[in-house]
């Protein structure tokens, strides 16, 4: 039988039943206190207030009163007391568990390959790990002790009830199996509704994300209005499913809460009944009356609860959908682990694409130790791809990727990723000081050698000047710094791992071509040897380059050095034309 989602949260949760059984314990503790005050009361009623004053003299009468007034109160503090106990442990349970659930999500999120990532929106990942989690929080916490509490009530209710007055007993029970088929069916309609519900909600918080994300694009088209409209379609449609969901709900509610009425007004019918004609006592029918709330009420908050096992069902289908997403770029059951890289790149052969397009077409390339491969191309030929497939962010459809001779997947992840300095087309930097950022892969840097990367990355230049020098925070995404700086940051960051390999795509394109060629020159006297990757549109990052490889519709169309290729009169030398057109003009007009 397989498991539902909500069956596999709570399996997830079991390191923290304990918490949860006592908090049942004090569920049970409670409603065991809560039965005490109704037989005091019919004491009070019987023996008290209706014996006439013949019947017994006054003073014993009013020690009975305090007695059981005082057993009343002392029951009612012991039971308040339990029912903190029940809600702390209910609350450490629920919090623990969610706090486990979201390490799950998170750690999977990020265990997840890039495709994943294409196929899922920033803000639907965020709606999931928030929103939908604290659903499911709350069905542990409020519904395990709304339903424990519940159950136990008209258990215990019913078995005195029954042993009271068996008449009322099940007169008080008899609209029960309609309020469970009602719930039944109430949750049986809730449910897709609710779904529907959290879906959007994602997609509203996936809109203001990506709005957000894309603020200065939207200010700088002017399109205030369009992105206005598209955040007000989103909103409607959360708003229409959630009335959706609320006719659902207000369609039976009315139903539950008539059949619980009903059943209160028939027994307090019945039971007036029995005492005009002796039948029972007026303290035994206040008793009967009290002990029926406490069977009537759970199945007021059947509702409730059915509403909560919706709206926690829904977000645990999405919890796990994610949770049960496979990576596709794991590593291998045996890894190897060499005990260290030296850079010598090769690709086989290799094909790839990307949802059923082919972006690779059988590209072979060979990169020895500390030699620099440049790669130029169209827009849209497959630069960035190819360099993505030697980290193992992707796996070729066809041929190999080999790190000294060894095929990449069947390399320790860690390992090869840990050898691979990268400055990636998009350019990113955290919330953080450049001191923080630049140490992103090596925390244990010293600052001197943060600095001597820097100077490499001509980033020193504009750091030092700095009031804060390299405490400088830089904003979300690197806001405070010009795409200039945050490409010789990156570059810097990269250059801290002193990885054997080094990939730079498109990481110079903000950057002036003086410094560019600073950049270069001391990428060119490194300490160490480095295999380095370069993806480039401009002819002056590549110039020095051991070898240019031109793609063309994800196909190698050219490959040489710069004179090379210049002779071929090719494709890199169109672009070559096309660069220095400009140059050679104001020189001839010189």
């Amino acid at each position: 039988m397989p498991v539902t989602p909500l069956g596999k949260v709570f399996h997830s949760a079991r390191p923290h039943l304990g918490w949860a059984v006592f908090s049942v314990i004090f569920s049970v503790l409670v409603v065991a206190i809560a039965l005490i005050p109704p037989a005091l009361v019919q004491r009070l009623v019987d023996n008290v207030f209706v014996v006439s004053v013949a019947d017994g003299d006054f003073t014993s009468r009013r020690n009975l009163l305090l007695l059981l007034i005082g057993g009343i109160v002392g029951a009612n503090v012991v039971r308040a007391g339990f029912i903190f106990l029940r809600n702390t442990f209910v609350e450490v349970y629920s919090q623990r568990a969610s706090r486990d659930l979201k390490q799950e999500m998170y750690d999977h999120i990020q265990a997840q390959s890039f495709g994943f990532f294409h196929a899922t929106r920033t803000g639907e990942l965020m709606a999931r790990m928030t929103n939908d989690i604290e659903m499911v929080r709350g069905l542990l916490a409020q519904g395990l002790m709304q339903g424990a509490t519940g159950v136990f009530f008209f258990v215990a209710s019913a078995a005195i009830l029954l042993a009271l007055n068996w008449q009322l007993a099940l007169l008080s029970m008899v609209t029960a199996p309609f309020l469970f088929l009602t719930t039944f069916r109430l949750r049986r309609e809730l449910h897709p509704a609710i779904t529907d519900v959290r879906a959007q909600f994602s997609r509203l918080n996936a809109a203001v994300q990506e709005n957000i994300s894309g603020i200065r694009v939207v200010k700088s088209f002017m399109r205030h209005d369009h992105e206005l409209g598209k955040f007000r379609r989103e909103n409607e449609g959360l708003t229409k499913k959630r009335n959706l969901a609320i006719g659902v709900w207000g369609k039976y509610m009315p139903a539950m809460e008539f059949l619980s009425g009903i059943s209160s007004a028939v027994v307090l019918l019945v039971g007036g009944w029995m005492v005009i004609h002796g039948r029972i006592s007026l303290g035994t029918w206040v008793q009967c009356n009290g002990y029926l709330w406490m069977i009537v009420q759970p199945m007021r908050t059947l509702g409730d609860v059915a509403n909560q096992v919706a709206m926690a069902g829904a977000s645990a289908e999405r919890i796990f959908e994610i949770l049960e997403a496979a990576p596709t770029i794991v590593n291998p059951p045996a890894p190897r682990r060499p005990a260290r890289i030296r850079g010598d790149v090769e690709l086989r052969g290799v094909s790839w694409g990307l949802g059923g397009r082919p972006i690779l077409r059988n590209i072979s390339l060979h990169a020895p130790v500390g030699s620099t491969v440049a790669i130029m191309g169209p827009t849209g030929s497959g630069k960035s791809s190819l360099v993505n497939l030697i980290p193992r962010f992707y796996d070729p459809d066809e041929g190999q990727v080999l790190i000294d001779g060894i095929d990449a997947r069947e390399l320790d992840l860690a390992l090869l990723r840990d050898s691979i300095g990268l400055v990636a087309q998009e350019t990113f930097l955290f919330s953080d000081t450049l001191y923080g950022n630049l140490t992103y892969g090596r925390e244990d840097a010293s600052l001197e050698q943060v600095q001597k990367a820097a100077v490499l990355a001509q980033a020193e230049e504009f750091i030092q000047p700095l009031e804060e020098g390299y405490e400088t925070v830089v904003g979300e995404r690197g806001i405070g710094l010009s795409g200039g700086q945050k490409q010789r940051a990156s570059i810097a960051r990269a250059l801290m791992k002193e990885a054997p390999i080094l990939i730079l795509d498109d990481s110079t394109s903000s950057v002036d071509m003086e410094t560019e060629t600073r950049i270069q020159r001391a990428l060119r006297n490194l300490d160490h040897r480095v295999t380095t990757f370069i993806v480039a549109h401009r002819i002056s990052s590549v110039l020095h380059a051991d070898e240019i490889v031109v793609l063309d519709r994800g196909e190698i169309v050219e490959r040489g050095r710069h004179d090379e290729l210049i002779a071929r009169r090719g494709l890199y030398a169109e672009y070559f034309d096309v660069q220095y057109a400009d140059r050679e003009r104001t020189a001839e007009g010189g």
